[in-house]
């Protein structure tokens, strides 16, 4: 056995004072090469059971010296072990934005709202800087209100020779919690205390088990120590497991239920060679339901599980289908390519050899690959689309007789809406829109400002749509028209690319208010043709259409 140090005490729960958590903190001896320190917590559920939570960490030797002092209190020694914990969150991923909440309700598209819109709106600066040998790390803080809660992030620069990492953290504290941070006196400390919150919060989220007490414990204390590993090759192994939670708990979920990511796997490719093929759809709808239903307690894999359902969304609305049905072989390629990189993800996962942080790499890969095919899908729609109403361009603007979308569900807005609610900040944004964009009809020349208006009025239909999958085609349309904008260089079509956008925005008013505000249309789509109608003559006016082959030959396809 070679636990040299034990410290067992009561907290008050931080949510409840009125209830009492035990706590119980065990450290290797000071001789040992490897540091480790164990930390279970647990409470008392009835005169039989307890509910026990339990995390093993590996530390250096700076951190094993500060959690082993015998002066500081077991308080002091349980923070450090939190703020060692919540700095492990770092891990290999950029960014990106971690939520680490109190209150799982928080609307987090707010949150990265907030975010963005302060990250964009000033150079990055840091409020403390740490240089090590091998590394320095910068931190930034920034806070704001929302509604009763106080959410602070946390930006994470961490640059070596060979790379550069920046990760943020979002951490919500208790109005006690942010009284202790404001009182503070160093950066630092503030940095260490917010990390300690990331790691209490992401203990907390961890699953608690429950144990019975038996013959063989004289009490609770004797059943939560026995859960103490006893040896440095447990803790070494328990230490690997406990950094990564989503390899272990997706492993336990492939053992449990063997061949379920290649079921998936295997539906993905026959989707590839036959899109339109009913069972086909049918196995892979299934494969999707059934793989998402086992991954969705693992919060970490959020993201991943909403990328699937995008997918499954452009399946069952015939857009897969219909734009494998163009032969497209840069589609194919990253179609191919995430399924290589779904594949590489999971065979970390069946290798006796573990790899975490192999793992950690292949799953930001795997993501990533993910995302570029649902980007890639819209982009490329919209190109398929607008050269389609290209070919029609003799047609009055708004009246096209295209096919494109003859298979697509008809769905009226009243029906759309039954299971949708828009926030009212979303009507409150397109009343501002409107209002911007309102005195575009009096407008003669192109001017900067104007150019401006224009952009920011896209962008915000973006931002408005792209939640709603049903318009996530036209989120995107929008979107790169706006980029598209960004870039006009004015020239003689000025005076021609304002009437047509005058065109756009008259269609896309009306489609607001037949839509989303009164909700009587009898088909929430039936402006489509007019939008990629006057979105194709506009490229056309910017002399962007011609440069579309290029600009695809220009696109990373990994």
């Amino acid at each position: 056995m070679i636990l040299s140090h034990t410290f067992l005490f009561d907290t008050h729960n931080s949510l409840d004072t009125s209830k009492t958590k035990h706590n119980l903190i065990a450290i290797t001896e000071e001789d040992e090469k490897k540091h480790f320190v164990q930390y279970i917590s647990y409470r008392v559920i009835n005169d039989t059971t307890i509910s026990l939570r339990y995390i093993n960490i590996k530390v250096d030797r700076s951190y094993y010296l500060e959690i082993a002092n015998i002066n500081i209190s077991n308080l002091n020694r349980k923070r450090y072990i939190f703020s060692v914990l919540g700095k492990r969150r770092f891990g290999a991923n950029s960014k990106r934005v971690d939520y680490y909440l109190l209150n799982k309700q928080l609307n987090t598209g707010i949150l990265d709202k907030e975010y963005k819109e302060f990250h964009e709106s000033r150079n990055y600066e840091a409020d403390y800087t740490y240089k090590s040998e091998y590394s320095t790390n910068e931190y930034r803080i920034h806070s704001f209100k929302l509604l009763e809660s106080t959410i602070y992030f946390l930006d994470q620069k961490n640059t070596t020779p060979r790379k550069s990492l920046h990760k943020t953290f979002c951490v919500e504290l208790l109005n006690q919690e942010v009284t202790t941070l404001q009182t503070l006196d160093t950066q630092k400390r503030k940095v260490d205390y917010l990390f300690n919150k990331i790691g209490k919060i992401h203990f907390k989220d961890s699953q608690a088990t429950r144990y019975k007490l038996t013959k063989e414990y004289k009490d609770f204390s004797a059943l939560a120590d026995s859960k103490l590993l006893k040896s440095s090759s447990e803790m070494e192994v328990s230490s690997r497991v406990n950094d990564n939670l989503v390899f272990r708990k997706l492993k336990e979920i492939l053992s449990d239920t063997p061949k379920l990511d290649k079921h998936l796997y295997s539906s993905f490719v026959n989707l590839l060679k036959n899109p339109t093929q009913e069972e086909h759809l049918l196995d892979y709808a299934n494969a999707t339901d059934f793989y998402l239903d086992s991954i969705k307690g693992i919060d970490q894999l959020q993201d991943i599980s909403k990328y699937f359902l995008e997918i499954k969304s452009l399946v069952e609305t015939q857009s897969l289908a219909y734009l494998l049905t163009k032969k497209d072989n840069d589609l194919r390629d990253i179609f191919l390519y995430m399924l290589e990189s779904f594949n590489t993800w999971t065979s970390y996962l069946y290798d006796d050899n573990e790899d975490v942080k192999a793992f950690n790499v292949a799953t930001i890969d795997f993501k990533d690959s993910l995302r570029h095919l649902i980007d890639i899908c819209f982009k490329f729609k919209h190109e398929y689309k607008c050269d389609e109403v290209e070919m029609h361009s003799s047609c009055p603007i708004g009246n096209l007789d295209t096919s494109y979308n003859s298979e697509e569900i008809i769905t009226s807005a009243e029906k759309f809406f039954n299971d949708i609610e828009l926030d009212g900040e979303v009507y409150d944004e397109l009343h501002e829109l409107e209002h911007d964009i309102i005195h575009l009809e009096y407008k003669q020349e192109w001017t900067d400002e104007l150019a401006q208006t224009l952009i920011n009025f896209f962008e915000g239909y973006t931002r408005v749509l792209n939640p709603l999958f049903e318009f996530k085609d036209l989120s995107y349309s929008f979107m790169l028209l706006g980029q598209k904008l960004k870039e006009y260089i004015v020239d003689e079509n000025a005076e021609i690319l304002l009437t047509l956008l005058k065109y756009l925005i008259a269609d896309l008013l009306e489609w607001k208010r037949t839509v989303l505000v009164e909700r009587t249309a009898a088909d929430i789509h039936y402006m489509d043709k007019s939008f990629y109608s006057n979105i194709a003559q506009i490229e056309v006016s910017m002399g962007q259409r011609d440069m579309v082959a290029e600009e695809e030959d220009m696109i990373e396809f990994f």
